[in-house]
């Protein structure tokens, strides 16, 4: 719940609360207010200022104890036109309150005030691609942030991980008041999966404008566009109709392999894919692919199946793909260094000893 939103939409209230109990106690001592030497014993007026403020806030707030009460003509009429505000005022404050503690959830529920992750993972749109990634990014513990158009998806969204590492906002994908809501200027990887391709372009496109360093994964139906988004600085294109295609023929002639490439895709049970960036001081650099083969065959960990070797090109920012070349089954002979990409499958258990081992996050 947003404490300044609250403020913003009953301040005026309050300060005609303000207001009125500073009138009434200001009237209350003028018109009830006796010297101490010339007071009787049945005295109900203020003791001092102070006491005539007791007598407003308490016939304010509907509790009114009887210790301060008036006594002449003046003070009870003053304390009349109190008593009829007090039923009025505290109507309205709680009608105002009430709306404003729904209107606030429902900014909550949309996720209208946005969030506070950085470095973390926006998913755009909300289609069987989009859960699909939801789902493996969650299972290896990264911040994601959700855009949806449709509102009814919400409550099935959030179901699916928690507040401390999910957040979900409404709204149209190229919005940038939205797109802001997400930290889009501070994610480190953007995934577009609108379901529409020329949403999808245009959602891209917004995107790169506010961070153009921002890793772009786009999710599109006509291959057409591959070049296109390309252009327009999208790191990596997917096609899920070609990729469900050449799937699905492996499937009608050597089934086992598409069961492999279907699990090793999947973080979310049996056999998984991962990447780790060999740092300066990891224990990886400097060896063959021979010599971590050997060490991690020692410890019962991951095998690793590929590398992607660190090869800057002039003029290319440090994150983009084109800096490394990828290499499926590297020559034993080959030798680690600092920057490079070591690709492992193994189990969760397997995967485990490597993550301890190497001390850098998985991913890039």
């Amino acid at each position: 719940m947003q404490i300044g939103f609250l403020f913003s939409k009953i301040w005026k209230f309050l300060a005609i609360f303000v207001f009125v109990l500073l009138i009434s106690s200001l009237l209350f001592y003028q018109f009830e207010y006796v010297p101490e030497d010339e007071r009787g014993d049945s005295y109900s007026g203020p003791e001092g200022i102070y006491d005539s403020f007791w007598f407003g806030i308490v016939t304010l707030s509907t509790v009114g104890y009887g210790d301060r009460f008036p006594v002449t003509s003046e003070g009870k009429i003053a304390a009349l036109f109190l008593v009829i505000f007090t039923f009025t005022f505290l109507g309205a404050m709680i009608g105002m309150v009430s709306d404003a503690v729904m209107e606030a959830r429902k900014r909550e529920e949309l996720g209208m005030e946005g969030t506070k992750f950085k470095k973390h993972i926006v998913i755009c749109g909300w289609t069987s691609i989009s859960r699909v990634s939801l789902e493996e990014l969650l299972v290896a513990d990264q911040n994601v942030v959700v855009i949806t158009n449709d509102q009814n998806e919400i409550p099935k969204v959030r179901d699916m991980g928690s507040k401390k590492n999910l957040f979900v906002v409404f709204g149209q994908y190229s919005n940038r008041k939205v797109l802001n809501r997400a930290n889009v200027k501070y994610a480190r990887t953007v995934i577009v999966a609108t379901g529409d391709d020329t949403e999808t372009l245009i959602a891209s496109l917004t995107i790169k404008s506010l961070n153009p360093d921002v890793r772009l994964i786009v999710s599109i139906a006509e291959e057409e566009l591959k070049k296109t988004l390309y252009s327009a600085g999208v790191t990596y294109v997917s096609s899920p109709a070609e990729l469900t295609g050449r799937l699905v023929a492996s499937a009608a002639f050597e089934p086992e392999v598409a069961l492999f490439v279907e699990d090793i895709t999947s973080a979310t049970a049996g056999y998984d894919l991962q990447q780790y960036t060999i740092g300066e001081g990891s224990f990886a650099k400097g060896k063959t692919v021979k010599k971590f083969r050997e060490m991690m065959a020692e410890v019962a960990g991951p095998l690793l199946v590929g590398v992607a070797i660190y090869k800057p090109k002039k003029g290319e920012k440090t994150e983009s793909p084109s800096n490394w070349e990828l290499k499926p089954n590297p020559d034993s002979a080959l030798k680690l260094k600092n920057n490079d990409i070591i690709i492992v499958l193994g189990d969760d258990d397997q995967n485990d000893k490597l993550y301890k081992l190497i001390k850098t996050p998985q991913g890039r």
